[in-house]
């Protein structure tokens, strides 16, 4: 990276900078972007790894949010480029760009949940939705680093861009969509760290069939051109393949769950006040001060070390950090179940259904030890330890949509869906998604032979526990 020194000794001023980047090359960052990166905020982003607990299935997953945010920058340059926007357009998509991640917490998207369930909802402006983006915001209006970097009024411009977005809705679009930058950029990022090729796909092919198209009520909106199918058929392959073969890994699956079990009896039964302090968020800029000192290495290093020895969230906490993961015991697809529990369970994994969660975990605890270990203290309640989870793998079709607007083919003044342009999306039934219950136990086998044995007594009696139990709801 190119810097210039003042003529004061010690102080540097950034300039442009180029960055090597293993997905892009290389990366230019304009001065104020060099400033911004050099923050104290967006440099705690190194300590945010990308994917949480992937790199314990996939070992050079390390990568963290730091480069994929410099990345996403570069890429909503491309795209500015490719859609033609005027200057002031370029720059703030860029700098939204840079700064859209800057409040993720520890093991970002995973502990959420957290987050979510134990913030002061009465501190907090009605119809906040995700935490980490209002936390977000916070950081880039109250930072007094990122304060120093941008004007109030681009300040005030980034965070409506990032939240209900700003100007003409092609802005928005670069910056959350269905085809947004973030999206192009941690596909081919995780994709090359965790070694492989799901989420590959031709960026610049698809960049040159992007049109900034004005629709008849003067709005411009991201469409793509009718001979560019093909190319958004790629692109929308490869995200499903590597949430279903990455996101949705079996491993990733249990420490997702080890760890919001883990932050969740910290809070509840162990009585932590330095988790409830980090999950408590009260709206405040202290919370936030304190927030943005914590990285993954720290959560995982502070609650599994000898402080907190002997409580509940320990063992899970330290199981994280050694890789002493929780086994998968049973799993079924939620069509097994009568309809009366299939309604139960669907949703068991949400907060508000924690009362017959733990109590199906009580009876599954029970019974899982009647014919084998579960791996714990003498007396110790191993229910706390028992997970049942279920989770949802969307069609392909339905995946392609983001949650506010589908992809638009461009029709001249009738624009149609992505799905109605698409043969190959025609013929697939939209309708069609897997949803599958799941239980994760600190169990022990010594073969493969001896977990299928395992899971195999199992089966019946689980099931017959969740239909009896998750059916009288």
């Amino acid at each position: 990276m190119k810097e210039t020194e003042t003529e004061s000794p010690g102080l540097v001023v950034p300039e442009s900078r180029t960055i090597r980047d293993p997905i892009h090359r290389f990366i230019e960052l304009n001065e104020q972007e060099a400033e911004l990166m050099d923050t104290r905020p967006f440099q705690r982003l190194r300590h945010l790894r990308q994917l949480a607990f992937a790199y314990l299935v996939y070992p050079s997953a390390t990568h963290t949010r730091f480069e994929h945010s410099i990345g996403v920058c570069h890429v909503a340059g491309l795209l500015a480029r490719s859609l033609q926007f005027d200057p002031d357009q370029t720059k703030l998509v860029r700098i939204a760009a840079l700064l859209h991640d800057l409040g993720h917490r520890p093991f970002s998207h995973v502990s959420e949940e957290a987050l979510e369930r134990y913030a002061d909802r009465s501190k907090l402006p009605p119809k906040t939705e995700k935490i980490h983006e209002f936390i977000t915001a916070i950081l880039i209006n109250q930072d007094p680093e990122i304060c120093r970097c941008l004007s109030s009024s681009l300040r005030e411009r980034v965070v409506t861009a990032l939240q209900s977005g700003h100007g003409e809705p092609v802005v928005r679009n670069v910056l959350s969509g269905p085809i947004d930058a973030v999206k192009q950029d941690y596909l081919l990022r995780d994709s090359y760290f965790c070694g492989v090729q799901y989420g590959v796909f031709d960026l610049l092919q698809l960049h040159q069939v992007l049109r900034n198209v004005v629709d008849p009520t003067g709005d411009r909106h991201l469409m793509v051109e009718p001979d560019g199918v093909h190319a958004l058929e790629q692109f929308v392959l490869a995200k499903y393949y590597l949430t279903t073969q990455v996101v949705r890994h079996r491993i990733r699956l249990i420490t997702d769950q080890m760890l919001i079990r883990a932050i969740s009896l910290g809070i509840e039964e162990d009585r932590i006040q330095e988790l409830a302090d980090l999950y408590t968020f009260d709206g405040t800029y202290e919370f936030i001060r304190r927030y943005a000192t914590w990285g993954d290495t720290r959560l995982l290093q502070a609650f599994a070390g000898e402080k907190f020895e002997g409580t509940l969230s320990h063992r899970l906490f330290s199981g994280l950090l050694h890789r002493h993961l929780l086994k998968l015991v049973y799993r079924e697809p939620l069509t097994l179940f009568r309809a009366e529990a299939r309604e139960a369970l669907q949703h068991i994994s949400r907060p508000e259904n924690q009362g017959l969660r733990r109590k199906l975990e009580g009876g599954i605890a029970e019974c899982i030890q009647k014919g084998s270990s579960l791996i714990g203290e003498p007396g110790r309640d191993l229910s706390h330890f028992v997970i049942l989870h279920s989770y949802t793998f969307k069609s392909v079709k339905d995946d392609s949509k983001n949650d506010e607007t589908p992809i638009l083919i461009n029709k001249g003044t009738s624009p149609i869906y992505f799905e109605d342009a698409s043969t190959l999306f025609q013929s697939i039934n939209g309708k069609l998604s897997e949803t599958h219950v799941e239980v994760y136990a600190p169990v022990c086998y010594a073969s493969p032979a001896d977990r299928r044995t395992l899971r195999n007594r199992l089966r019946g009696p689980l099931t017959t526990i969740l239909e009896m139990e998750a059916g009288e709801q």
